[in-house]
């Protein structure tokens, strides 16, 4: 017989390494889940590792882009540890090159960060159901895919990309500018209508596609793409 809901969900794992969108959820999944009893943290796949070493979690949310890597193995690694473990992905991305490699991974829902709240809660709530945890614009980018075609086993195998050859989003490219043009992450947030935590979370993304470390290095990278004058 399948694991009672209120048993599998009792103890969460939450991997992000951003202070202010991991307390967040935290927060917010009991909320949404009166079953979560106790919700542990993590902010590197080293620290999620050495919680999974010590407790086998029915529950996790994880961030896909991590200080020491992607989250796909550890998604993986979370699914095949305890039978019925729901693993959902808690992300700024919805393009195909972050929503599809997750979920060939295992996981079982991906929501996007820079949702409202309630909507983000009412997402969570679905997996009580049985239901996948999607955010709208995931849900039609996968109806999308499927109906322009079959996807190829290798299609979205992020592997074969080094991080600085992968090409930014657009939203990546709109922070960018602004970076490069002297704006602080809550003056990005305010002109793209974006929370300062969905902000950080891009500048960080950045950084680590193209492989730099600040504002100087990202203000040249933006010269050379011809984003400021």
């Amino acid at each position: 017989m399948p694991e009672p809901t209120h048993s599998l969900f009792e103890r969460a794992l939450i991997v992000e390494d951003l202070d202010e969108p991991r307390e967040w959820l935290a927060d917010l999944l009991p909320k949404a889940l009166p079953a979560v009893q106790q919700v542990d943290t993590a902010t590197t796949l080293a620290q999620a590792r050495e919680r999974l070493s010590e407790h086998r979690y029915g529950l996790a949310l994880v961030d896909w882009g991590l200080p020491d890597g992607t989250s796909e193995s550890l998604i993986q690694e979370l699914v095949a540890a305890r039978p019925g473990a729901v693993v959902i992905v808690a992300t700024i991305h919805d393009d195909d090159a972050h929503v599809f490699p997750a979920l060939r991974s295992g996981a079982a829902g991906y929501i996007l960060k820079s949702q409202p709240a309630a909507l983000v809660m009412a997402q969570l709530q679905r997996i009580e159901k049985g239901e996948p945890a999607l955010s709208p614009s995931v849900a039609a980018r996968i109806l999308r895919h499927f109906h322009s075609g079959p996807l190829s086993a290798t299609s979205f195998d992020s592997s074969q990309v080094a991080l600085s050859d992968t090409p930014l989003t657009e939203r990546e490219i709109s922070v960018l500018r602004l970076l490069a043009k002297g704006y602080k992450a809550s003056e990005i947030a305010g002109l793209l209508a974006l929370s300062q935590h969905t902000v950080t979370s891009y500048i960080r993304d950045i950084y680590r596609k193209l492989e730099i470390s600040n504002r100087a290095e990202a203000t040249m990278e933006a010269a050379r793409r011809g984003l400021v004058a």
